[in-house]
C-alpha cells in the first residue's frame, strides 16, 4: 500500500517538474516574440491598414490613366475588391498584390534586372537570430517574394497602371508627381505611427508604349524588351520623429530631422545580415548585400519620373514600407489607418515648345 502511495506522489512529482519546466520554456519564447516585435522588419501588429487610395491626373491635358488599358478616367478609386476581384474581368492575367492584414515591412532597390518589370522585394519572417546567449549582435536572414498570382493579403501593394497620353506632339512628354499628392495617418496616430510614416516607399517600373489604337490585350501582355527602368519615391526621407532620433543613438547614428539619411535596402537573399548594420551604413557593410535606391525626394518633384510619348504606356506601381529604412527601427505601433493620394502631372513642352 505504501509503495503505491510512494509512487503516485513521485508521479505526481515528476509531472509538477515537467509543467514547471513547460512554464518556463513558454515564457522564454514568449519573451523572444517579444524581442522579434521590437522590429519593424518582422512586427505583425504595425496594422497599417489603407484607408483610402486614389489617383489622380491633370485634366484636360489629354492624359488619362486605367488599371486594364480599357476603361480610362482622369481619376481612379483603388482597393482591395478592385484589385482582386473586379480586374480579372477585363484584364485577367493581371498580377495585383493586396495588403489585407496591413502593410508589413519589406525592403526594396526597385528591379534588378531591365528585363523584369517586378521590384525585387525582400521580407523575414523568421525573426531576429543572435549567435551568442547573451543575444548580441542579432541578425536576420531574407526571403525573396515571387508575384506569380493575384495576393490579397501581401505584405505590400502592387498593380499595373496604364497612361493614355493622347496629344499628337511629335516630342514625348515629361511626367511628375504633382505637389499634391498626399500619404496621411488618422489625427489620433500615435508617434510611432509618425515615425513609420516617414519609411513609406512609391515605386514605378516604365514597361513601355504602345500607339493609341493598339489592342488592349497586347498593351495588358507588353514586356520589358530589356528596357525596363524604376524610380523609388521616398517622401519624408528628410524627416524623422523624436522617437526615431533617440533610438537610433542605440546605433551611434545623430540623426537630424531635416537631414536625408541614406536607406540600405536589400539586394540579395539569405543572410546573415546584422541589425546593427542594417541601419548604420557603417563602413564594413557588406556591399553585396546593400546599396542605395535609385530614388526621388520631396525636393526632386520637379524631375521627371519618365517620359510618356503620344500613346499607351504601362507601368507597375509598388506601395510599402521600407523595413530597412532608419524611421522604421524599433516601430512597435498601435495601428492606424493611412490614407493616400497619388497626383500626376506633365508638361506640355512637348507641343508648346516647338522650334519654329
Amino acid at each position: 500500500m505504501n509503495k503505491k502511495k510512494t509512487k503516485k506522489t513521485e508521479e505526481k512529482n515528476t509531472r509538477r517538474k515537467i509543467n514547471i519546466k513547460l512554464t518556463f520554456v513558454l515564457l522564454f519564447l514568449f519573451g523572444i516574440l517579444l524581442i522579434f516585435s521590437t522590429y519593424a522588419w518582422f512586427s505583425t501588429n504595425l496594422n497599417v491598414k489603407i484607408k483610402t487610395f486614389n489617383m489622380v491626373v491633370t485634366k484636360n491635358s489629354g492624359l488619362t490613366i486605367s488599371f486594364d488599358a480599357i476603361n480610362f478616367d482622369t481619376s481612379v478609386e483603388i482597393s482591395s475588391n478592385m484589385l482582386v476581384n473586379e480586374l480579372k474581368r477585363t484584364y485577367p492575367n493581371n498580377l495585383s498584390q493586396w495588403a489585407a492584414n496591413g502593410l508589413i515591412p519589406v525592403s526594396s532597390v526597385g528591379i534588378t534586372n531591365p528585363n523584369s518589370y517586378f521590384f525585387d522585394m525582400y521580407y523575414s519572417g523568421g525573426g531576429v537570430l543572435y549567435s551568442n546567449r547573451n543575444r548580441e549582435k542579432g541578425y536576420i536572414r531574407t526571403t525573396l517574394t515571387e508575384e506569380n498570382q493575384i495576393k490579397q493579403f501581401n505584405r505590400y501593394i502592387a498593380f499595373d497602371l496604364f497612361f493614355r497620353n493622347e496629344t499628337g506632339s511629335p516630342i514625348d512628354d515629361n511626367l511628375y508627381f504633382d505637389p499634391a499628392t498626399l500619404f496621411t495617418f488618422d489625427e489620433d496616430a500615435g508617434e510611432e505611427m509618425k515615425g513609420l510614416l516617414n519609411s513609406i516607399r512609391v515605386g514605378i517600373v516604365k514597361v513601355g508604349s504602345m500607339p493609341l489604337d493598339a489592342n488592349p490585350t497586347e498593351i495588358q501582355n507588353m514586356k520589358c524588351n530589356n528596357n525596363c527602368r524604376s524610380v523609388i519615391y521616398e517622401p519624408f526621407s528628410e524627416n524623422h520623429e523624436s522617437l526615431s532620433i533617440e533610438r537610433a543613438k542605440k546605433y551611434d547614428v545623430d540623426l537630424k530631422d531635416g537631414e536625408d539619411f541614406p536607406t540600405h535596402a536589400c539586394i540579395k537573399a539569405g543572410g546573415p545580415i546584422y541589425m546593427g548594420n542594417t541601419v548604420s551604413g557603417s563602413p564594413n557593410l557588406n556591399s553585396e548585400y546593400f546599396r542605395l535606391q535609385n530614388t526621388m525626394k520631396e525636393r526632386d518633384l520637379d524631375i521627371p519620373i519618365f517620359t510618356l510619348p503620344d500613346g499607351i504606356t504601362k507601368t507597375r506601381v509598388y506601395l510599402w514600407i521600407e523595413g530597412q529604412d532608419i524611421d522604421s527601427l524599433e516601430t512597435d505601433s498601435e495601428g492606424a489607418e493611412l490614407s493616400i493620394s497619388l497626383n500626376f502631372v506633365k508638361d506640355t513642352a512637348g507641343y508648346t515648345d516647338l522650334p519654329e
